[in-house]
C-alpha cells in the first residue's frame, strides 16, 4: 500500500483490516473491508471528488460517487470510478469530461501508481424530474447539426482519399493484386432474363 495513503488517511501499517465490512449496495462487493487497499482508495477518490467539486464552485449535492472491484485476467484486480450526476446542469454536461481529467490528475497526484488500479471513470445520471429534456426531439435537429458542421462532404473527401491510397498500391502491386491468386475466378456479371 502507498505510504501517502496511509499517511493521508492515518492508518498504520501493523493494523489489521476488519474482517467483514457493511457497505450500502451501491458502493460494490463486500470485498473492499475497512483497512484493505480498496478500500483505502475508494476514501482518496471519496475525498478528491468533493475537494475538486469544492474547488471548482460545484455544488456539493450534485455529484457523487461509487467504486466497483472487478477483476480483469490480463490486468488483475482493479477499480471503476462512477461519478453520479444528482441534479440536471448544461454547464455540468458541457464541463464533465474536463471536470474528469482534473480528477484523474488529482488522483494520480496523491497516488502515482493509480493507472495501475483505476481501470475507468462512467458516469452516471441520476437526476429524477430535474432535467426539462424528457423527449428526444426530431431528427432534422440531428441532421442539422451534421450539415452545419460538414460531416457529409468530409465523409465524401475521407473515401476518397481512402479509395486513392488502394487504387494507387493496386498500381504499384501491379493488376493481379485486386485478384489474389488461388482458385476463385474472376466476378462475371449475370445476365438477367428479359421480362
Amino acid at each position: 500500500m502507498n505510504l501517502s495513503l496511509q499517511h493521508l488517511f492515518g492508518i498504520k501499517s501493523h493494523a489489521k483490516p476488519a474482517i467483514k465490512a457493511s457497505h450500502p449496495p451501491h458502493e460494490g462487493p463486500a470485498t473492499i473491508e475497512d483497512g484493505s487497499a480498496n478500500s483505502l482508495r475508494r476514501q482518496l477518490i471519496q475525498v478528491l471528488l468533493k475537494d475538486s467539486m469544492r474547488r471548482h464552485g460545484i455544488p456539493m449535492h450534485w455529484l457523487d460517487c461509487q467504486m466497483l472491484l472487478v477483476s480483469s485476467r490480463s490486468r488483475g484486480e482493479g477499480m471503476y470510478l462512477r461519478i453520479i450526476m444528482k441534479q440536471w446542469d448544461l454547464r455540468m454536461l458541457t464541463y464533465a469530461l474536463a471536470f474528469e481529467k482534473s480528477l484523474v490528475m488529482d488522483i494520480t497526484r496523491f497516488e502515482p501508481h493509480a493507472r495501475d488500479w483505476l481501470y475507468g471513470i462512467s458516469w452516471q445520471f441520476d437526476i429524477g424530474d430535474s432535467c426539462p429534456y424528457r423527449h428526444l426531439p426530431d431528427r432534422h435537429l440531428w441532421e442539422s447539426h451534421s450539415a452545419k458542421a460538414g460531416a457529409p462532404g468530409e465523409v465524401k473527401q475521407d473515401l476518397a482519399r481512402m479509395f486513392a491510397i488502394r487504387d494507387a498500391d493496386m498500381l504499384m502491386r501491379g493488376a493481379d493484386a485486386a485478384y489474389p491468386a488461388g482458385n476463385y475466378d474472376k466476378t462475371q456479371p449475370q445476365v438477367l432474363p428479359p421480362r
